[in-house]
């Protein structure tokens, strides 16, 4: 759920002319709920968030934790941490290098049987962006690495690639397929996003086909930007074909920046 929630970094550098005279320091709040449709279940939770996002020269950093609190049901409740550095090599004016490195944790809590789970992600990637006037152009290959810190997960190593353009009215189009590194060489799942960029709101559409194209989500997503403020509203359309689990999640949240 956490992971589902993250407000788009894109936003936050986009606007960062606007936020020249903060130090890079976010705190917020969210909420959001869920639906499954063949169960009629319905669920709770309130998150709040800190996150860090500041530029060294040429080095990005961005750091963020959150904690969910179930509200329909004291537990289980959640944490969630990204950290992630960017290096930026310059090749001429109209094009650079990128490499990033990130990581994610994402853990599970159920004090009342002391169980739980824990696992994160490593993903070292490496981009190519090219500017020209017709519009900003990028390509990225990833290699994530999942791994177990305690209880039940998954463990693999895998490939993304990913092809992204801008254009100079900042309407932005971006591709993803994911591959699992096995003898098989499986494919995951791709994503295909829609985004625009007008001032101080930001909106975008995603969709996603996971595990071989065996079942769909779509989500979109709009932000605003008032002042040192960011209002965002989402909606999640999890599991379309995947039998009659449907599944609804819908989020409001507010951050404001320091």
């Amino acid at each position: 759920m956490r992971k589902r929630i993250c407000l788009f970094l894109l936003f936050s550098l986009g606007c960062s002319t606007v936020m020249a005279d903060k130090i890079g320091l976010n705190v917020g709040l969210y909420g959001d709920g869920f639906y499954l449709w063949d169960t009629d279940r319905q669920d709770y939770f309130l998150t709040p968030l800190v996150e860090y996002d500041h530029s060294f020269g040429k080095v990005d950093l961005y750091l963020k934790g959150e904690y969910t609190f179930r509200l329909t049901n004291p537990f289980p409740q959640f944490f969630f941490s990204k950290e992630k550095i960017a290096a930026h090599l310059p090749l001429g004016s109209f094009s650079e290098f990128q490499f990033r490195l990130q990581n994610e944790m994402d853990m599970r809590f159920n004090p009342e049987d002391n169980q739980g789970r824990g696992s994160g992600t490593v993903k070292p990637e490496l981009s190519y962006g090219l500017f020209l006037p017709p519009g900003d152009v990028s390509f990225a290959v990833g290699f994530p690495w999942t791994y177990k810190m305690w209880g039940k997960g998954d463990f693999f190593f895998g490939l993304d690639l990913t092809a992204a353009y801008t254009t100079p009215f900042w309407l932005g189009f971006k591709g993803a397929a994911n591959f699992m590194l096995t003898p098989d060489a499986v494919f995951d799942g791709m994503e295909v996003a829609v985004s625009l960029l007008q001032d101080q709101f930001y909106a975008e559409l995603a969709f996603t086909a996971k595990e071989s194209f065996s079942y769909f989500s779509l989500i979109p997503e709009f932000d605003y930007l008032f002042n040192f403020f960011t209002f965002w509203a989402r909606v999640e359309f999890e599991d379309i074909g995947y039998g009659n689990t449907l599944s609804i999640a819908p989020a409001l949240g507010v951050k404001y920046r320091f």
